[in-house]
């Protein structure tokens, strides 16, 4: 097959979506499938195994790392030149909802599905300028997910959460974790030693996150004050760290940044419980890597995360926002050396033989369907289509606004992107980079 993969977030973001989107290439590269990507620019974005068309882009300075794609029509002539079997959006918001629009006004017929991978109405209440949006935005996408001729999700809980909101067609991208990398015997007392920052008559709970408002790790520090015996692990970084660091400020923290591969495995493995906080999860990636390395978890009973873990068995949930339950979980799994290594166990055993060589066969079982039901016609939009068209370009005019007062404002982004879309080897905007697939 011929796949056109049309990437919300793209290299070199490190992030649960781009981690899935590296390991659905190098699958379906595997199976002698052609891939291109096409993505918004940033530095770093061509960094794959695979030739990836980069579209102009700005940065959203409330989160600097998402970058909003601007397609305009060399979309359309590079998909064209491709001649795509089937176009799989991912995650598509601002970037893949408009290059949906570009590309059936120009009369593309391949047939498209859709991944949702973010619940962007649900984050919105996290930025105090965008709260009002979130029932807005929930509208906007089901209209254009209901375009696609398949929409897929990555678990059972949010399968059905979108199928009661009215997104149609919904099937399940099922978890995956390379249970090779993350694997119990990566613990190591070097990185033990790194996590606790000098802090070794402690225990060790580590947190793996994007440090950004919709991520909640700010609420930790209110479960950490009633473990004084703990240190807490924060892997990851984001917008939010400077004010994290206030938060935790006098508290048994370290602040480690992004860690990936090998690192981050060991991380893992190395700690005595991992504990989360984010309630907008459509699945958690790190949840499963860290179930994977046998670290018994403690997450909240939100999103998709109870699809990953069976309450008492492999780990434990706490309702949502209760510091007490919360508390009483992690104490539980500190105090008590036998039980936090069976649920360790069990948790390595539920998940190592969720590989991607099986999750990703079944995405490519869901492209051949999408491609033998799908009949080319001649899109009329709705009003309802007209007007979910609108307010996307509307909110990406917004955004552009935003970015243009921000202080960082990327007064060159136009003659980096002339260089970085001149590509002496190809001279078409992509890249043909043959190296090994970035590991997250």
């Amino acid at each position: 097959m011929r796949i056109a993969i049309i990437a919300e977030v793209f290299l070199p973001k490190i992030d649960g979506v781009v981690h899935r989107t590296m390991n659905l290439i190098r699958e379906l590269r595997r199976k002698g499938d052609e891939v291109m990507v096409v993505c918004p620019f940033a530095e770093g974005c061509q960094a794959a195994p695979v030739p990836t068309v980069p579209v102009r882009s700005f940065s959203f300075p409330p989160y600097p790392e998402y970058r909003v794609g601007l397609p305009d029509g060399r979309l359309v002539k590079r998909i064209v030149q491709f001649a795509p079997d089937v176009i799989h959006f991912v995650n598509p918001f601002a970037f893949g909802f408009r290059c949906r629009d570009v590309l059936q006004a120009a009369g593309v017929q391949a047939p498209c599905v859709f991944s949702f991978h973010t619940l962007y109405g649900e984050f919105a209440k996290r930025y105090r300028f965008l709260k009002p949006l979130s029932q807005w935005l929930w509208w906007i996408m089901r209209d254009f997910h209901n375009r696609a001729d398949i929409n897929l999700t990555v678990s059972s809980i949010m399968q059905q959460e979108l199928t009661e909101r009215g997104f149609e067609r919904v099937r399940c991208w099922p978890p995956a974790i390379d249970s090779k990398l993350f694997c119990p015997q990566c613990r190591n007392d070097g990185m033990r030693a790194r996590l606790l920052n000098g802090s070794s008559s402690r225990h060790l709970l580590v947190t793996v996150s994007r440090l950004a408002p919709e991520k909640s790790v700010g609420w930790l520090a209110q479960v950490l004050e009633a473990l004084p015996d703990a240190h807490l692990a924060i892997v990851g970084d984001g917008p939010e760290r400077a004010s994290l660091e206030q938060r935790f400020h006098g508290k048994s923290v370290n602040f480690v940044g992004y860690l990936k591969g090998k690192e981050l495995a060991a991380a893992y493995a190395s700690a005595d419980a991992f504990v989360y906080a984010s309630e907008t999860e459509t699945m958690g990636n790190v949840i499963l890597e860290a179930m994977s390395c046998g670290c018994a978890v403690i997450a909240p009973r939100a999103g998709g995360i109870p699809s990953l873990i069976q309450h008492g068995q492999d780990g434990l949930l706490y309702a949502p926002g209760n510091r007490a339950e919360a508390v009483d979980h992690t104490r539980k799994v500190l105090d008590h050396p036998d039980f936090r290594f069976r649920l360790g166990e069990s948790a390595r055993r539920a998940v190592e033989d969720w590989g991607w060589t099986k999750s990703i066969e079944q995405v490519r079982q869901i492209y051949l369907e999408a491609i033998a039901g799908h009949r080319p016609s001649t899109f009329k939009p709705s009003w309802s289509n007209r007007l979910a068209t609108a307010s996307i370009n509307r909110l990406v005019s917004a955004f552009q606004c935003l970015a243009m007062f921000a202080p960082n404002h990327e007064r060159r982004l136009a003659p980096s992107l002339v260089t970085a879309e001149a590509d002496p080897k190809n001279g078409d905007g992509t890249s043909n980079f043959n190296g090994p697939v970035p590991a997250f």
